[in-house]
């Protein structure tokens, strides 16, 4: 019967450029056991061009064989980019988990390349860099005892920068007190080299930047008021050798002492491991480009609609980070040239480094920020089980009580951040400033804090604020909110108990084995027919019959355009008829081909128990209570496709009565048989209704 005078094939000519043939599902079999259905799809196909009378079977071949071939490589390359939002998984959990884990595998790839980038730019030995040039600079006393740590006047200052300054910049001797020569470079500690000199520079501010009340004029001829820009003074004064330590003299004298130490790597791609990372970069830029594709085509799918999920706003900001990475990384290569060979052509001069380190170090604290954010979105990928959603679950489920709670928290905890700084701000240091108390009291929380300094500052205020802070926050909010989450997370826990995992990893593999086993024995039914097809004794084989017959044996289309591509693959000479020659070179193919299909399907294990149906006929068969392999192979198919139809119906049962338990457990429902009984067979029986029919 011809395809298009069944039901299907009258259907599928009424819809049009709507349907489409799905050969994996199974509708009502064919006669030769070809499984067929026709689906209706909201997205309209290329109709078929009517043939032209000139068109022969061979360049009908070829275009068909080109069309499928460059509709193949436009899909490929679409699926570089398939995601969960692109693709349409809504109605099909397997397909869900395939792209999940597709792209969990592929960010696992980056995340592994970027850790590589991440932890290369930095090395341990640079905290003991750090550590020597602190105790060297920092910790070291003058002849007065006084370090830098500890200068407190103009006078300590001096002592500090005529000794310790001087000796640890310049070093004259060795270990054992021989000179180290006289050479123009000088190595600190033996093994760092000085590049540059060293700077000694000085901020003031003019004698007018005060104004000085007129009846202290007469008694007070300067006034210097505390440094800014604005007020710095800009007129030569002392030595101009453009020489920079930082002390701060205030205006209500003495010295206050800062410092800043930076150990950072500007000399990049110097040995093998260096040479590596070079590799991960080019990797990491790939990787980025790859983003910015994907989210492109998924914001331009999805419009503003995107930026409600908090896990696309994370994609977003770790694709802006990584280009800002990328951008600031070449303009710190091409800045480091140009300086080191200022230098260098210089270098009696100071280099001034200070630009570069300190953006070098933001950059470094970008990339720890980077890096962070990268791992957390790994839970964007995992979230198909239910186990790895009880974080996010109860989070989300108690946002409206934890934003309701902290509100009333922080009204409390800033009330009692603006009395500490109130009562103790000019005593104690933890107090001094508002940010501080807000730390300080986060520190109590944790257990830290001097109590004494506290009760030295207040006799009476400084325990009335303290053990009321400890009872109203720590005692009471502290447990309040811990209850909150408590509460939640059993809730979220008792729920995801009760409920089956649509689809599991283990379902997926299985389901993948009993596909590849289904198309291979299909594959191998195919090679078998055209064996019988050349069986037939006959000379020469016309295209014309060899495709008919491949209808007739109820072969689909697409199976009948690979099938005639092994035609004119053996067809040399062009002339749409196999000769004997060619057809003992097809048969010969095909066995090999017989054969291999053969050892595939062993070497994926004895899925289905070998019965005596192979010795038997199929009515012998079935007389002693067997089925043959065909059929059964024809049911297996059909009960896979049920139990993913039932699953899915089991597991929305499964949620309702949870639901249902849950309103019966907060008195919000009253239970009745009568009515669970029939919302579960009303539900039954609209799954009844959607499953296909065996």
């Amino acid at each position: 019967m011809n395809a298009m005078e069944s039901p299907e094939g009258q259907e599928m000519q009424k819809l049009g450029n709507r349907a489409w043939d799905n050969p994996a599902y199974s509708g009502s079999p064919s006669p030769h056991g070809t499984l067929r259905i026709c689906t209706i799809s909201s997205v309209g196909l290329p109709r078929a061009q009517p043939k032209k009378p000139e068109d022969g079977p061979q360049e009908k071949t070829q275009g068909t064989l080109v069309s499928s071939c460059c509709l193949h490589i436009c899909h490929s390359i679409r699926g570089l980019w398939g995601t969960t939002l692109t693709e349409n998984t809504v109605e099909n959990r397997e397909l869900y988990v395939k792209t999940t884990l597709r792209e969990l595998l592929v960010y696992t790839v980056f995340l592994l390349d970027i850790c590589l980038l991440t932890y290369g730019m930095t090395s341990s030995s640079a905290y003991y860099y750090t550590k020597v040039m602190s105790e060297l600079f920092l910790h070291t006393p003058s002849n007065t005892g006084v370090s830098f740590q500890d200068i407190s006047s103009m006078a300590d200052f001096w002592d500090f920068a005529q000794g310790p300054l001087l000796d640890s910049l310049y070093w004259t001797k060795w270990y054992n007190n021989q000179s180290l020569g006289h050479g123009s470079h000088s190595f600190i500690y033996y093994e760092n080299l000085l590049l540059g000199v060293p700077r000694l520079r000085q901020l003031r501010v003019r004698n007018d930047s005060c104004v000085v009340h007129e009846d202290f004029r007469d008694d007070i001829l300067s006034c210097y008021d505390v440094y800014s820009p604005d007020k710095e003074e800009q007129l030569p004064f002392g030595l101009l050798n453009d020489t920079a330590l930082v002390v701060e003299f205030p205006a209500t004298g003495g010295a206050i002492p800062s410092w800043q130490i930076r150990t950072v790597k500007l000399i990049r791609y110097v040995s093998n491991w260096d040479f590596f990372i070079v590799g991960c970069e080019i990797i990491f830029c790939i990787f980025i480009l790859y983003y910015v594709v994907e989210e492109i085509l998924e914001l331009h799918m999805h419009r503003l609609h995107y930026l409600s999920s908090i896990w696309n706003v994370l994609d977003l900001v770790v694709i802006l980070l990584s280009i800002m990475a990328m951008g600031f990384h070449i303009f710190r290569t091409l800045e480091v040239n140009r300086l080191m060979g200022k230098l260098l052509q210089q270098p009696n001069t100071y280099a001034d480094f200070e630009f570069l380190a300190f953006w070098q170090t933001q950059y470094n604290n970008m990339n720890a920020v980077n890096l962070f954010f990268a791992w957390i979105k790994i839970f964007k990928y995992i979230s198909f089980n239910k186990t790895m959603t009880q974080l996010s679950s109860t989070l989300a489920r108690c946002a409206k009580d934890i934003l309701g709670f902290a509100v009333m928290f922080f009204i409390v905890f800033f009330a009692y951040a603006q009395l500490g700084y109130l009562i103790f701000g000019t005593q104690v240091e933890n107090f001094s400033t508002f940010i501080k108390c807000i730390f300080t009291q986060f520190r109590i929380i944790l257990g830290d804090f001097d109590y004494n300094t506290i009760n030295n500052a207040n006799r009476i205020l400084g325990p009335a604020y303290f053990v009321t802070y400890v009872f109203f926050v720590f005692f009471v909010l502290l447990n309040m909110f811990l209850a909150i989450i408590n509460d939640t997370y059993s809730e979220v826990k008792e729920e995801l108990a009760g409920q089956k995992d649509e689809l599991q990893l283990s379902d997926l593999l299985k389901q993948g084995y009993n596909k590849t086993l289904l198309r291979l024995r299909l594959k191998k039914k195919q090679v078998s027919d055209v064996q019988k097809f050349l069986q037939g004794g006959e000379q020469e084989i016309q295209f014309e019959d060899f495709t008919k017959t491949l209808r007739e044996l109820g072969h689909a289309e697409h199976e009948i355009t690979e099938l005639t591509a092994a035609f004119a693959k053996f067809d040399q000479d062009g002339n749409h008829i196999l000769d004997e020659n060619e057809q003992e070179q097809m048969r010969q193919d095909l066995e090999e081909e017989r054969v291999a299909l053969s050892a595939e399907i062993e070497n994926l294990g004895q899925a289905i128990v070998h019965s005596p149906t192979s010795k038997l006929g199929p009515e012998a068969a079935r007389a002693e209570g067997w089925v043959c392999r065909e059929e059964f192979y024809l049911l297996t198919r059909r009960v896979l496709q049920l139990e993913t139809v039932l699953e899915g119906v089991v597991s929305q049962v499964d949620s309702v009565g949870s639901k249902l338990k849950m309103l019966e457990r907060k008195g919000w429902l009253t239970p009745s048989p009568a009515v669970e009984d029939q919302a579960i067979w009303e539900h039954l029986q609209l799954a009844t209704a959607v499953t296909p029919a065996p």
